[in-house]
């Protein structure tokens, strides 16, 4: 990579003193220094009981990350090579506004059935919870309240700041909750062979932690990281947190280029026989096939005999750790597969530039009457290629969107409803109902809370699903109407070339979260429950189903409906804005092409350079 992006600099100031070459000179800059400057995401997930943490320090080869026993608030933490201002071994931690940490409270005490309005009421609220009136799905929140009060004191003139902090103090705002909970993220600058050659290890919130209610965040990792990393325990089944994350990743799969996942089997030694840990990945495998996730890249491995083996130089249980097959395929995609792309492209802009050079030597060496008549010819298809983009309009390219995205949003309403029951029976079960919670009033709010969170989750997660696919099918859009100008314009320009199409990052609108339901009272909810055991064993149940089943088609049409006006404004801008610039682009390589033939035709140029400079750039391709 330091090669070829030493490469292309040397090649663009070779082609820099040719005025007919601007252009690719510039590409050829910018693409030796998104070589230089490369970096690898890599996006650890899973449960906060998995061992990200411990995994992470497998890999690294030191104990980086500490291991915190119960971080439900963990914030996302970063491993990345140390810059200017941020030395090995130093942290930037960015506090969470006031406004984020008061929102954050208010959803949780919202889940336990409690309403505040502002912090200094929410903390009275949280100093009233009792363990006893906490069910097991709330055990979480209510560790993340008590971590809030215990820590609200101490944190509060910090809200939205930036801190530097030393490696010293990195476990405690990492471990301790009383901290943790008010961080949005750490970085922590570490130098280290893997950090040192661009990769930036990303530690993200378990699946069920509080922070994972951010499902934006969580999402452009998705999207946006190199690599995926799935954390799972050996033997630990999938908790729902769990399933409804494979189940995204499962939508997206097939919207990336390549397969950029792996799924890791955690603490693998636990296994009794080989025949055992066997049953554990097809188990897993079955799974992730299940959740839309095929072919899978499974790897089981023990963290811990990993990291023991690596810090002590035992090349003995780093080979029993079963860490070595991953990170063989895990250098080869990272290293070779994602480097590969970046190469291939520098090579197609050195042989363009060869290419258009050698146009330009058989130009310059054809007879005086076949130039003259070039020449006019020349004028003719430069005037006429300048009308055709000018006159361009892109009706057709945002019907073409705005067809896609209705259709795409049209199913997500059906998908979310066919999953009505799976989620109604997750909120609306037994153990949130048992018999020592004091208050039924409070585990019904409880419950039509959680069932309304977690189909606004889904909603949410569906419409980001969709942006992936939508903004891919932009890029298409793109892509054909840039290679629809340079075919119109090869017709009329002999030896027009533009480069490749170069796909867009689009930004991705703000999806909402939740849902909007006020046809749901408690009252309502009361009306079909008696005690638990008219409610599970006899009708109550199933009625109440049927009942919010039925209230619930208007407001998730309704959010469909706000999603899809929301998404078609945006990309619609976004894709307008993106054909107005790739027209500018074509028009500049337009004048350019015409520039550098006619200086050939008119004999403007030293051929003996020319020749030189050729062959300069044919040793720069490999």
């Amino acid at each position: 990579m330091e090669r070829k992006a030493a490469d292309l600099m040397a090649a663009s100031s070779l082609i820099d003193g040719l005025p007919s070459m601007k252009l690719i000179a510039r590409s050829m800059r910018q693409k030796s220094e998104r070589l230089r400057e490369r970096t690898f995401t890599i996006a650890l997930f899973g449960a906060f009981s998995a061992g990200k943490s411990s995994f992470a320090n497998a890999l690294i080869g030191e104990r980086v990350l500490p291991v915190s026993p119960n971080p439900t608030t963990a914030a996302i933490n970063k491993i990345m090579p140390p810059q200017e201002g941020w030395e090995h071994g130093t942290a930037k931690v960015k506090m969470k506004k006031v406004d984020a940490i008061l929102q954050d409270v208010l959803y949780s005490l919202e889940l336990l059935g409690v309403q505040a309005g502002d912090m200094p009421s929410a903390l009275k609220r949280i100093s009233a919870l009792s363990p006893a009136d906490v069910t097991a799905k709330g055990k979480p929140h209510y560790s993340f309240l008590k971590a809030v009060e215990k820590g609200w004191s101490a944190a509060q003139n910090q809200l939205g700041t930036e801190l530097k902090i030393t490696k010293d103090d990195f476990p405690s705002y990492v471990a301790d909750e009383s901290k943790s909970c008010f961080v949005e993220f750490i970085e922590l600058y570490y130098s280290n062979a893997l950090t040192d050659q661009g990769i930036i290890f990303v530690d993200t919130p378990g699946a069920d932690s509080i922070n994972a209610r951010h499902t934006g965040v969580a999402f452009n990792y998705i999207k946006n990281a190199d690599a995926i990393l799935f954390v799972t325990y050996y033997n630990h089944a999938f908790s729902q947190a769990d399933r409804e994350f494979l189940l995204q990743l499962g939508r997206v799969k097939d919207s990336f280029e390549m397969d950029k996942m792996f799924f890791i089997v955690n603490a693998a030694d636990l296994a009794a026989s080989t025949e055992e840990l066997d049953g554990v990945i097809k188990h897993v495998e079955t799974n992730l096939i299940q959740h839309g996730i095929r072919n899978p890249r499974i790897y089981p491995i023990s963290s811990y005999l990993a990291a023991e083996g690596k810090i002590t130089g035992s090349d003995e249980l780093v080979a029993q750790s079963g860490i070595r097959p991953f990170e063989q395929d895990f250098v080869q995609f990272t290293f070779n597969e994602l480097s590969d792309v970046a190469i291939h492209a520098a090579n197609l802009e050195l042989k363009r530039a060869i290419t258009t050079m050698q146009q330009w030597l058989e130009r310059a060496q054809s007879g005086e009457e076949q130039r003259k008549r070039q020449l006019a010819e020349l004028e003719q298809a430069e005037h006429a290629g300048m009308e055709l983009l000018l006159n361009t309009r892109y009706e057709a390219e945002l019907k073409e969107l705005r067809k896609e995205i209705q259709e795409l949003l049209y199913y997500v309403k059906q998908r979310t409803m066919y999953r009505f029951g799976e989620l109604y029976n997750y909120a609306f079960n037994p153990s949130t109902f048992r018999d020592d919670i004091r208050d039924p009033k409070q585990a019904l709010q409880s419950a039509w809370s959680e069932l309304l969170r977690m189909i606004g989750y889904d909603l949410s997660q569906e419409v980001l699903a969709t942006t992936l696919r939508v903004e891919n099918q932009m890029n298409k859009i793109s892509g054909r109407r840039y290679k629809r100008w340079e075919e119109q314009l090869i017709e009329k320009l002999e030896g027009f070339e533009s480069g490749n199409y170069e796909a867009y990052d689009f930004v991705t609108p703000e999806v909402a979260t939740q849902l909007e339901v006020t046809e749901v009272s408690l009252k309502l909810l009361q009306s079909y429950f008696k005690n638990a055991k008219q409610f599970f064993e006899g009708d109550g149940k199933s009625k109440l189903r049927n009942e919010l089943e039925t209230r619930m088609n208007a407001p998730v049409a309704l959010f469909i409906d706000q999603q899809t006006l929301i998404l078609e404004q945006a990309y619609a801008d976004q894709l307008e804005n993106g054909l107005m610039k790739l027209k500018e682009q074509m028009q500049q390589q337009l004048n350019e092409h015409v520039e550098g033939a006619r200086n050939a035709l008119e004999m403007k140029i030293d051929l003996n350079e020319l020749i030189s400079k050729q062959h300069q750039l044919k040793g720069f391709i490999g």
